[in-house]
């Protein structure tokens, strides 16, 4: 199940609302650190709705220790007898660890559970769940690292974890370094891995007792998370070498005990969005210069057209510079970004203005909107459908309303599961030849639609009315 709908999959199962819902929701998203501290499997039990019975709505498990629970047990319930700390830190609100380990299929297991209390009221309990089967042998790093989770876990309980400024982005892990801080932010221990990253930066000699901003590697954000009790990020960075931070002050009431800052190596991370940053500035370039080559070949084709004197010439160069334009509306949309068109309504609009301008009289009050939206669409398939729908738009304009008609042409967007949807519709006279023998623009249109895999519908009842139908996936 995705953190985004863990929510609302809570508030089917707990009779919770929406904001402790999300706190819980916030909790998941920021828990891994516990998992990992804890050497544990964490599971969240919610009192299920109108049921003496605890149910299991999120799971997780740790990096630093084998799982406990390769299978899933979210959607397990659970009565008092059956987990009677979980009750008990429930009704308590006070942390519960059991005296002895118990044994499960011959394994011992300890749990402790962590009331999770959201503005002074207890909405949820996590257990932590770990073996001394399975943990690593205990050392100085375990101490440090058990030591953290349980003032984690009293954060928890007292309602200040996770943290009500919350930052988004993916958690650097335990295992990839960790600081521990003191009350004032200097460095009172670190893991061998942290000590590791530091030397990729060029600091080689002991910091304990020492300042992180004291390396002589930039400010970082220490200072200010421990004053203001905020989850902070920040980097330390030499030459092409970038170490990231996530600062977490610990505390218990008014008084700031402790710091931990995660660290991971993100050298090869900036390097990539470095060269992907490069590669978009050169697509982005490459996409501008062809919209500048089309617009001026569409320049060529007018003056060229105005040297004309056979009417029907001058239509064909016209309904070119019409298709040109379409395309080189989609390349000037994608010189801003250059993954994809953000929405194809933005290009529809345009392409409507741009054949009012070239089509309508001015004497002549034909409207053309736009309505809808289809989301985000590749260049291969944005390019072909704006000279479609530039072919719909200009058909209907020239054809649905003789002798200086006003009328409507209207364009809705929608998308339907993994389709795109286009219809093109107008309140003129309707079609006055059959489909078969149609001009040579609605012959560009199935051409097209036919080329996506799509589908093509032509009605005439009032107006005309075409509906195209494109696969987003081929």
């Amino acid at each position: 199940m995705g953190v985004a709908t863990l929510a609302d999959y809570i508030r089917t199962r707990a009779d919770l609302s929406s904001d402790q819902a999300e706190h819980l929701r916030r909790l998941c998203q920021s828990w891994q650190v516990l998992a990992d501290l804890s050497f544990s499997d964490l599971l969240l039990y919610v009192r299920a709705r109108g049921k003496e019975v605890f149910e299991v709505v999120a799971q997780l498990r740790p990096f630093t220790s084998q799982t406990l629970y390769p299978h899933d047990l979210v959607g397990t319930r659970v009565t008092q007898p059956e987990q009677p700390i979980v009750e008990r830190a429930y009704r308590e609100g006070q942390i519960w660890a059991q005296d002895d380990p118990v044994l499960v299929d011959g394994i011992p297991i300890r749990m402790d559970a962590v009331p999770v209390r959201f503005r002074g009221e207890v909405i949820g309990v996590v257990t932590k769940e770990g073996s001394p089967a399975t943990s690593r042998r205990p050392g100085r790093l375990e101490q440090v690292y058990l030591e953290a989770g349980d003032r984690v876990s009293r954060m928890i309980a007292e309602g200040t974890f996770p943290y009500e400024h919350h930052i988004g982005g993916e958690w650097p892990r335990v295992g990839d370094g960790l600081f521990v801080l003191d009350a004032d932010g200097r460095i009172e221990w670190a893991s061998p891995n942290a000590l590791s990253s530091l030397r990729r930066v060029g600091v080689a000699h002991n910091v304990l007792g020492r300042f992180l901003d004291e390396l002589g590697l930039g400010e970082t954000p220490v200072r200010d998370a421990m004053m203001r009790r905020k989850l902070q990020d920040g980097e330390l960075v030499r030459g092409d070498a970038h170490i990231r931070l996530r600062v977490m002050p610990l505390f218990s009431g008014a008084s700031t005990s402790r710091g931990l800052v995660l660290t991971r190596d993100v050298t090869e991370l900036r390097e990539k969005e470095r060269v992907i940053s490069v590669k978009d500035a050169t697509i982005r370039e490459i996409h501008h210069r062809v919209k500048n080559n089309l617009q001026t070949i569409a320049s060529l084709l007018r003056l060229q057209s105005r040297r004309l004197h056979s009417d029907e010439a001058k239509a064909a160069l016209q309904e070119s510079v019409l298709r040109i334009g379409s395309i080189a509306l989609v390349h000037e949309i994608l010189s801003e970004e250059p993954e994809d068109v953000g929405e194809f309504g933005e290009v529809a609009r345009r392409i409507g203005a741009m054949v009012g301008e070239a089509l309508v009289l001015p004497d002549q009050p034909i409207e053309v909107k736009v309505t809808g939206k289809t989301g985000p669409l590749g260049a291969e398939l944005a390019t072909p459908l704006a000279v479609t729908l530039a072919e719909l738009l200009q058909n209907a304009v020239e054809h649905a309303f003789p002798d200086g008609r006003s009328g409507t042409v209207k364009v809705e967007l929608s998308r339907e599961g993994d389709e795109v949807v286009v219809v093109v519709w107008d309140d003129g006279i309707g079609m006055q030849q059959p489909l078969e023998g149609s001009r040579l623009g609605l012959q560009i249109v199935r051409s097209l639609i036919v080329e996506l895999g799509g589908s093509f519908e032509v009605t005439s009842e009032a107006g005309t009315r075409v509906e195209l139908r494109v696969p987003t996936k081929r």
